[in-house]
C-alpha cells in the first residue's frame, strides 16, 4: 500500500461514528461500506423523519449528506487524525432535485489524486482544504440530493 492508502473497516467507521460524533447516533445514520475512494451511508425512513408531505425531510437529507462527507474525509485521513489533525466542514453547498422517498443511501467520493494533493498540502502549510462531493439516492435508487461538502483539514496543535 502507498502511504496514506489505508483501509478503515466498517466496524472501525460505525464505533467512530457513534463514540466521536455522539450526533450520528440520534440521526440514526449507518455505514454501508468504507473503500479507499468512497464511503456508503444509509439512513432508514421513520415517521419521525419525515416533512409534511410525507417525503423525507430536508435536514434529514442533509444531515445524511454532510456526515458522508465527514466520513470520507476522516476515512481517508484517518492515520493523520490519530496524529492529531482534525476534519472541520466549512461549507455546505445542497441541490434538492427530487422528492425522497423511503430509506436514504449517501454515497460521498474523494480520488486518491485529490487525496493525495491534500496530504501534500498538509505536508507544505499544515492543514489543506477541500471538498468532498456526495450524492444522495433513494429507495428507489433514484438522486434526491447533491452536497457539495467543503473541509479544511488542521494539523495537530502545536
Amino acid at each position: 500500500m502507498k502511504r496514506g492508502e489505508t483501509v478503515v473497516e466498517v466496524e472501525a467507521i460505525r464505533a467512530m461514528m457513534h463514540d466521536t460524533v455522539p450526533f450520528y447516533r440520534v440521526l440514526g445514520i449507518q455505514a454501508e461500506s468504507v473503500e479507499p475512494e468512497q464511503v456508503v451511508l444509509s439512513l432508514a425512513q421513520t415517521p419521525e423523519r419525515l416533512n409534511h408531505v410525507g417525503t423525507m425531510h430536508a435536514t434529514a437529507q442533509f444531515g445524511l449528506g454532510e456526515a458522508a462527507g465527514g466520513i470520507m474525509a476522516s476515512a481517508a485521513f484517518n492515520d493523520l487524525i490519530a496524529q492529531g489533525a482534525a476534519p472541520l466542514v466549512t461549507q455546505v453547498t445542497i441541490s434538492y432535485l427530487k422528492s425522497a422517498r423511503g430509506d436514504l443511501r449517501a454515497v460521498a467520493s474523494l480520488s486518491r489524486e485529490e487525496q493525495e494533493r491534500i496530504r501534500s498540502d498538509m505536508n507544505a502549510n499544515g492543514r489543506a482544504i477541500f471538498s468532498v462531493p456526495v450524492q444522495v439516492f433513494d429507495a428507489a435508487g433514484v438522486q434526491t440530493t447533491a452536497l457539495t461538502t467543503e473541509w479544511i483539514l488542521l494539523g495537530p496543535r502545536k
